[in-house]
């Protein structure tokens, strides 16, 4: 309830910040746009995620419209991967985030980079996957999964649905970097 009450109060005060656009009469009534705008989740004094936008229309009171949204997925304090694409939504009654348009993860833990036209990130069941066309490249390691992909928000384990694959010629490539 009370990660519910820290979203609703950051988004409360970000359709208070208004862009540097005047109104005009020829504008939609219903638009409620912000620039630079920052959506997050904290559990105890950690950041879960953050999802920032270049802009962001808050006119329905069911989900927000992104552009050039930027997911950035957490773990222990640190950055674990970054989901980016042209477009987005955040649906706020079902925590569900739409990234869309050239879609990328880029995993900094796992070093695995995912690109797809679509992804979604469910906030409660801290999942993320696809449903389309995915290609999951590590090296010079690539799978395409057909039928998407569903994975954690960590990304070590990641279902491929669907899958071809193309192995690298040398099998250090496939080993995680030292950390």
């Amino acid at each position: 309830m009370k990660k519910t009450l820290v979203l609703f109060a950051a988004l409360c005060g970000l359709c208070a910040c208004g862009g540097e656009k005047e109104f005009s009469p020829a504008d939609d009534a219903g638009m409620q746009l912000a620039n630079r705008v920052a959506i997050f989740e904290s559990q105890g004094s950690q950041k879960k995620w953050i999802l920032r936008a270049e802009s962001v229309d808050f006119s329905s009171l069911q989900s927000a419209v992104l552009k050039n949204p930027d997911l950035l997925l957490r773990e222990n304090g640190q950055d674990s991967a970054a989901v980016t694409g042209k477009t987005g939504s955040f649906d706020y009654p079902n925590k569900l985030v739409a990234i869309t348009g050239d879609a990328k993860i880029q995993s900094f833990t796992e070093n695995l980079v995912i690109t797809a036209e679509e992804f979604f990130y469910d906030v409660d069941k801290d999942r993320i996957w696809s449903d389309g066309k995915t290609i999951v490249t590590r090296g010079s390691a690539k799978v395409t999964a057909r039928g998407g992909i569903e994975a954690d928000s960590k990304l070590n384990k990641i279902e491929i649905k669907n899958q071809t694959t193309r192995l690298p010629t040398d099998a250090n490539e496939l080993k995680s970097p030292a950390l």
